[in-house]
């Protein structure tokens, strides 16, 4: 009969054996692994000197299916695209990098570059755009590309939002400070054929089908060459027509809305602005211009308390807004409060009626004279906004109220010369 101790003994070497089988299969499966990854390296590299770049991107897109935890494999693959000149593939892979890759980052805003420009996929673009902002918000070209979507799109919401969190962290655009004051009335040169173009390769988005529409109309409607046309009445029937249509299907879309009421306020519609009003839901309650409206509305039908309320609300929602200010300037007389009060409000809607006649005769958002940004950061000081007013002080290199002599210049998106 074994012993106590003979059996311990057995056991023990049993385990060890077991151990030292483990050690050498993982060390065989480790080595195996080790020598599957040099074979692929080796064979891409092989391609890449031979520039065979179709075989180069055929062997790292097997090897990342081989070792889906790996990234070089897809560099490989989207550098060999690249070569190949296959935008598509190189989004496509640039797309696979995964957030342990120290050039994530990189890799999303090339791609992101790609679906904004050559591969005109707004949707997607509009994807890769957000994640990158919520894993970096400093990512000043791509805060760029999304303030200047949201622009040509009308979501003036989304555009104020943006514009104010890019420059909390100090990555907003120069463009940014143009748009702001141009806030009010959302209308370019390239807005019909920038949403024209994305609705193309997205049929059925509201956004690029209101966005086409209510710049087209806007067109035909500020333009005076198109005016003069012959076939003008034609053409803005037309453009009536289709806002029509899309105030029946999309009878809450603001930036629809705002358009319109916007051609109501200029005709002294009272009837057709309270029509309007009665479509708004809760997707147009944070859009200031909403609140102008409803203010001017109040005011016309003598509920002054009700239009101190909603234009102080506009007020909140957008300091900048020279509208805004024109009409509470208005009210503030209509309700007999003091002198200084209605001085204050007319001096600053006239400061933001002038800074607005000046940027929508510039030939695009950027290339704004110097002259020009200092009256925009006198302007927000008086409407008490600073974080507009230090962030374009800062964006200028210098310290709030002094001057500046240069500035650099750089092209972008043109409004409409009304």
């Amino acid at each position: 009969m074994p012993t106590a101790a003979g059996s311990t003994r057995k056991l023990t070497f049993a385990v060890w054996a077991c151990v030292a089988l483990i050690c050498l299969s993982a060390a065989g499966y480790w080595g195996w692994n080790r020598l599957q990854e040099r074979q692929f390296r080796q064979r891409c590299e092989e391609a890449r000197r031979n520039e065979d770049w179709r075989s180069e991107r055929e062997i790292a897109k097997s090897w990342a299916a081989w070792d889906p935890a790996a990234n070089d494999p897809w560099w490989r693959a989207a550098e060999a695209a690249q070569e190949l000149e296959d935008p598509e593939d190189v989004a496509f892979c640039l797309g696979h990098v995964q957030e342990n890759d120290p050039k994530f980052l990189f890799a999303f805003v090339e791609k992101a570059n790609l679906e904004w420009t050559v591969l005109n996929r707004p949707l997607e673009a509009l994807e890769t755009s957000q994640l990158i902002i919520s894993k970096d918000p400093k990512v000043a070209e791509i805060q760029s590309r999304l303030i200047s979507f949201y622009a040509m799109t009308l979501q003036r919401v989304e555009l104020i939002k943006s514009i104010r969190a890019a420059i909390a962290v100090r990555a907003e655009p120069r463009e940014a400070y143009t748009y702001l004051i141009l806030a009010d009335s959302l209308s370019f040169a390239n807005g019909a054929d920038l949403n024209g173009r994305w609705l193309a390769a997205c049929p059925d988005d509201l956004r690029f089908k209101i966005g086409l529409a209510v710049s087209t109309s806007e067109s035909i409607f500020r333009n005076a060459d198109v005016a003069a046309s012959a076939n003008a009445a034609e053409l803005e029937q037309e453009a009536d027509r289709q806002l029509k249509w899309f105030l029946e299907s999309a009878s809450h879309n603001p930036a629809l809305l705002t358009y319109l009421m916007n051609r109501a306020y200029e005709g002294g519609n009272v009837g057709r602005i309270g029509e309007l009003l009665q479509k708004v839901d809760d997707s147009g309650v944070n859009d200031h211009m909403v609140w102008v409206y409803r203010g001017w509305y109040h005011m016309e039908m003598k509920e002054l308390a009700d239009a101190e309320l909603a234009l102080q609300e506009a007020l909140r929602l957008h300091s900048l807004s020279g509208l805004a200010h024109h009409e509470y300037a208005r009210l503030l007389r209509l309700m007999q409060r003091p002198e200084a009060e209605v001085e204050q409000q007319q001096r600053i809607a006239r400061s933001g009626k002038q800074l607005r006649g000046k940027l929508i005769l510039q030939q695009n958002a950027r290339d704004v004279p110097l002259e020009v940004f200092d009256e925009i950061i006198s302007y927000a000081q008086e409407c008490g906004d600073n974080l507009v007013a230090e962030g374009l002080s800062r964006r200028l290199n210098r310290p709030l109220g002094k001057s500046a002599e240069t500035v650099s210049t750089d092209g972008s998106s043109a409004p409409n010369t009304r």
